[in-house]
């Protein structure tokens, strides 16, 4: 007997980013809180630097007055917008540069399990 796991509240707190970088040039991971009213600035912005065949997690905080925007880049090529999270989910891409630039791919989604208490 296969067994679902149960989607994740509707009030989930929390996402997971993953990004596992493929190719050699140098490639960054990084996000950013975009609030919701023009002007508004908000702490939490980052950006670290990934290593082939190592993956790199980033776990990312619901706001209620700014949504996160995500991204990989290496110089020289144009970004990868990766999707908004979805809070309750654990979501992998992969990040891969070539000569032709660079692409991203989603490669796994599973939700989060429960939180303890």
């Amino acid at each position: 007997m296969i067994m679902l796991a149960d989607a994740p509240p509707q009030d989930a707190r929390a996402a997971v980013v993953c990004v596992r970088p493929e190719g050699r040039r140098p490639l960054f991971f990084s996000g950013k809180l975009v609030g919701k009213k023009p002007g508004s600035k908000f702490p939490g912005d980052f950006e670290t630097p990934l290593t082939a065949g190592s993956p790199r997690c980033i776990t990312l905080l619901r706001s209620k007055v700014a949504d996160w925007s995500l991204s990989v880049t290496t110089p020289g090529f144009t970004a990868c917008k990766l999707a908004a999270p979805e809070f309750g989910y654990r979501v992998t891409y992969s990040a891969k540069s070539g000569a032709r630039g660079l692409s991203c791919a989603q490669t796994a989604h599973a939700p989060i399990g429960p939180w303890k208490k």
